[in-house]
């Protein structure tokens, strides 16, 4: 297999409306959408923050009135992920996954069926202090097994762009937040329609605008090169159903 390659002026020369041209003198609106990248987005419509205290996580969302999302993602009180979004590429339906520990919870179980048969014996008097020890250590390591398996248990709720279909906006829902997480979605939906509004109309322009969103957003490491890659070829081959 050939090693992934972001794509080229190379790759457009045969495209007719791949080019990537200067348009930003013809096309306001796409100028705008490209400066926005170089901007700090300033007025703040929204922030919420959803705090996993049992997991030692907080995700914190801020939205913004010029079309960008800030995402920051904090675990046991350090910072360890900050993003910032273009909602104007992106699809405004997420994907929802939701995770469960099969392996964990079938370990439980057996765990608790090992506690069960351990104390037998002492409800007929055999080996009581052998039967009621071995008991009491079953109970707490089942326990601790479901509590693994509860702070494993999780659902993934991921925002992708439009067309390149790229992960933009990755959120973790643990089963004690996941509730919370399911409100702040209306909210990042209407946030992206919002920002849709100020997209150009003509397809081809768009398209290369969301192209060069897919650049920055590996530039700034929130998309691998490989991510990067696979997402432009999604948007070329949206190219070449227009010819």
């Amino acid at each position: 297999m050939s090693e992934a390659r972001l794509p080229s002026i190379a790759d457009f020369a045969d495209a007719e409306h791949c080019v990537l041209e200067d348009v930003t003198t013809q096309q306001p609106a796409l100028s705008n959408a490209l400066e926005g990248s170089r901007q700090l987005a300033r007025e703040l419509r929204k922030e919420r923050c959803i705090e996993d205290r049992i997991r030692g996580r907080r995700t914190t969302l801020r939205l913004y009135a010029e079309g960008w999302a800030d995402v920051e993602f904090e675990r046991r009180g350090r910072e360890t992920r900050s993003e910032r979004i273009d909602l104007r590429y992106l699809d405004p339906v997420p994907t929802k996954t939701r995770h469960r520990p099969v392996r964990t919870m079938k370990v439980a179980g057996i765990l608790a069926a090992i506690t069960g048969l351990a104390a037998v014996p002492a409800v007929f008097g055999w080996f009581p202090l052998y039967s009621i020890t071995t008991a009491v250590a079953g109970v707490v390591a089942t326990l601790g097994t479901l509590f693994v398996a509860f702070c494993r248990s999780h659902e993934k709720i991921v925002f992708h762009t439009l067309h390149g279909r790229a992960d933009a906006i990755r959120l973790t829902a643990g089963l004690g937040t996941i509730g919370r997480f399911q409100a702040l979605l209306p909210e990042i939906v209407n946030a992206i329609a919002g920002a849709a509004e100020s997209i150009h109309d003509e397809t081809a322009v768009y398209l290369r605008a969301e192209m060069r969103e897919h650049y920055r957003l590996r530039n700034e490491g929130i998309l691998s090169t490989e991510e990067c890659v696979a997402s432009t070829d999604r948007i070329l081959g949206k190219f070449d159903g227009q010819q």
